[in-house]
């Protein structure tokens, strides 16, 4: 089997299991709708939700070895499917795992309400699902989110695969509006809070309003897609490396070391702002391109993206999900050649290696690769510190 492929000769109904999961709904309808267009602006809240404590209890867990991420990947599952039934019983749709947060877009009629219904019921949920009694001791997972309602910009872009990035000036609202949320607040735009009964918003802060309680929302409309997309059309939506890692089999979760890097991309608001949604495709189609060739030739696996304040962030791994060796080699390589083909929306850089968690996390009705750990947080950090056009790295990673 060619790297990247699935086995097409397996029943149809199977690929679809497998596959579908690991794509969000919106893109599903989109690959049936307009499977050509390279973006889509939508009507909708986002709710950001950052969990902490998932990075200490991995850390915790991988002194037990297997069993340890077999506990994670159990804790982490039940954590966000009580999360996720939530959200999608109030018509929602989880467009991204960010590690150890969830990205959420609410479509359709009253979704400003119904997007912050899910919010104060995920954060009464956490109180008990959040309360962890593990065989590495007992762990509080706590929640901030952000909440914004607008115009948002999705882009479906690239060349070996087809990447979803959200990214845009209501994309950067939103992200605002977690960092500046305490653990266990909700805070939302104005711009939501227009949307919604005075009475539920509570004190200021910052550019935002503390969300005091639930506003009452109409029913949940259907957004489920009609009909379902060619299975090859889902399966270019995933990347080469993570097409192999699916191909393969059911792999068990695991801590491991692993080379671990951001590109982190700016400059996306003033292009949308200044020259329209159109322009910002072409960029974000160049710029994941040139990370995509770099990547696929050093195999090194273009594992996600996630949203950032004007702009975003591309994680890119070697040593999961596949192990071949040479990873901080062959992960420089890749970097050095993204940075030098110096792409028009300006990048910034990080790598770092060490242990991390790596395994299949979510309910069975969506999930994601996921690599996790102090490891993966200090790359973050790394890329948000680079100069632009500069790669940070330690020195045990150039070593």
């Amino acid at each position: 089997m060619a790297s990247g492929a699935l086995d097409l000769s397996s029943p149809l109904t199977e690929q679809r299991d497998l596959l579908d999961p690991y794509v969000p709904r919106i893109l599903l309808r989109q690959l049936v709708e307009a499977p050509g267009e390279r973006f889509q602006s939508v009507d909708a809240t986002v709710v950001f939700a950052d969990i902490s404590g998932f990075t200490k209890l991995s850390e915790r867990l991988a002194r037990n070895g297997r069993e340890g991420a077999e506990e994670l990947v159990e804790t982490i599952g039940t954590c966000f499917g009580s999360l996720l039934a939530v959200a999608y019983d109030n018509g929602g749709s989880l467009l991204k795992f960010g590690g150890d947060a969830l990205l959420l877009l609410f479509e359709g009629d009253d979704h400003a309400a119904r997007a912050c219904s899910s919010a104060i019921g995920m954060r009464r949920g956490l109180r008990d699902a959040g309360r962890l009694v593990t065989s590495a001791g007992k762990v509080t997972l706590r929640m901030s989110q952000g909440v914004h309602s607008g115009e948002f910009h999705l882009f479906l872009v690239g060349e070996s695969h087809r990447e979803l990035l959200i990214t845009g000036p209501a994309a950067s609202m939103v992200v605002a509006m977690e960092k500046a949320a305490d653990a266990g607040e909700v805070l939302i735009s104005t711009a939501t809070a227009a949307r919604l009964p005075a009475r539920v918003a509570g004190s200021s802060k910052g550019r935002g309003l503390l969300l005091a309680s639930a506003p009452a929302a109409s029913p949940v409309p259907d957004n489920e897609p009609k009909r379902r997309p060619p299975v090859e059309e889902v399966a270019a939506c995933l990347s080469t490396a993570v097409r192999e890692h699916l191909a393969s089999g059911q792999q068990p979760a695991e801590h491991r070391n692993v080379t671990a890097a951001f590109v982190r991309f700016e400059g996306t608001d003033a292009l949308v702002a200044r020259e329209g949604p159109g322009a910002a495709a072409a960029a974000l189609d160049e710029l994941v391109t040139i990370v995509q060739r770099a990547v696929d030739e050093q195999e090194v696996c273009f594992l996600e993206s996630d949203v950032d304040f004007d702009g975003g962030k591309l994680m890119l791994t070697a040593g999961a999900p596949r192990i071949m060796g040479d990873d901080e080699e062959r992960m420089l390589l890749a970097l050095r050649r993204i940075v030098d083909a110096k792409p028009s929306l300006r990048v910034r850089v990080g790598a770092n290696r060490g242990g991390a968690f790596c395994g299949d996390v979510g309910p069975l009705y969506r999930r994601s690769y996921s690599v996790m750990g102090d490891t993966v947080n200090l790359a973050a950090r790394l890329a948000a510190t680079a100069p632009t056009g500069e790669i940070y790295a330690p020195a045990g990673v150039l070593e």
